[in-house]
């Protein structure tokens, strides 16, 4: 027997071999890694379909697929298909449901609408049954809608792909009963305030400064005003009024001299007190200085050139007039509108 027929007959046993053990779901069939969807009630050849471009052998796997009755025994889900898998090992993990978390960042909106189309970009569940959970949840159901917003904390949380509206909404829920607990609970009691009020008003504070180590500060300034019954004038619920009327789909830049006379009971500069409910989902952060503010006697602010994002307080409308011309000079040298 010469070498080359030796060689072939080796090559076709070792063919033959890797066949037999991705057969028995054995052999690596991963020619790249990636990431695999699951729809809720997919079929086995939507599971084909989706993973084929994953695989070395898609019909081996649909072979061990159907053997081990993977249609009827799967959990739908995002899976992390890994070089070196086997269809065994692939199979397994999905009958199993060892899914992967998926971090979702949850930022300061400022409506259910935005919070719902940020999670339909990401989850397997669209922004309308997301919306639809939020809207009917029972512990949103007798609460306006911009008020739905105060249930809802930013932070980073894990979740399914797969996870429902319903889901969301039941996890959100418990994230803000943990968050409530009763310490702050009592704080927001001995400053005479529910938690809709001092969400209401750290949302405000959120929008003002995004600087946590400033926020108790501003938080103080907004809770003397309120006491000595002065307007908030807070130029974010301005903002907010003109999100609103454009349905939340637009982004609003500017604040005009003109918007301050808008009818509406979240115009701060028109109406004392504060508004019907938040205006953004305030950070943890912003809520705390509002529980525990600072004590001073300012009552007025305004942006910190030196220290981009931070500002300058004032105890007297004299003092806040220096600072005020002080940054007025500055916009103008530097063409800031």
């Amino acid at each position: 027997m010469t070498t080359k027929i030796k060689n072939s007959i080796a090559i076709a046993l070792i063919s033959a071999g890797s066949l037999y053990f991705m057969a028995c779901g054995l052999g690596n069939n991963v020619s790249k890694e990636g990431k695999l969807h699951i729809p809720t009630n997919a079929k086995l050849q939507q599971i084909i379909d989706s993973i084929q471009p994953l695989l070395k052998d898609t019909e081996s796997f649909r072979k061990y697929a159907l053997d081990q009755d993977l249609e009827k025994r799967f959990y739908s889900g995002r899976y992390s298909i890994k070089k070196g898998m086997s269809n065994k090992e692939i199979v397994q993990m999905i009958r199993e449901g060892k899914q992967d978390e998926i971090a979702i960042r949850i930022g300061n909106y400022a409506s259910i609408i935005e919070l719902s189309g940020k999670l339909g970009n990401i989850l397997e569940a669209d922004s309308a049954e997301i919306l639809e959970a939020i809207v009917q949840a029972d512990f949103t159901k007798e609460i306006d809608t911009a008020k739905k917003l105060y249930f809802f904390l930013p932070n980073t949380y894990n979740f399914h792909w797969n996870t429902s509206g319903k889901g969301f909404v039941e996890k959100m829920f418990k994230e803000y009963q943990k968050f409530w607990n009763e310490e702050r609970l009592a704080l927001a009691k001995a400053a005479n305030m529910s938690p809709l009020e001092v969400t209401t008003l750290a949302s405000i504070v959120q929008l003002e400064s995004a600087k946590a180590d400033e926020q108790a500060r501003v938080a103080a300034l907004y809770l003397n005003r309120l006491n000595i019954g002065m307007k908030l004038d807070a130029d974010p619920t301005i903002v907010f009024i003109k999100k609103m009327q454009r349905g939340f789909t637009q982004k609003v830049s500017r604040v005009y001299y003109k918007d301050l006379a808008i009818v509406s009971p979240y115009n701060t500069y028109t109406n004392k007190g504060l508004p019907p409910g938040p205006i953004c989902m305030p950070n943890p952060s912003a809520i705390d200085a509002v529980l525990k503010p600072e004590k001073h006697d300012y009552i007025y602010f305004v942006a910190d050139t030196a220290r981009p994002g931070y500002h300058l307080f004032a105890k007297t409308l004299k003092e806040q007039e220096v600072n005020a011309a002080a940054y007025r000079a500055w916009a103008d040298k530097n063409n800031v509108n």
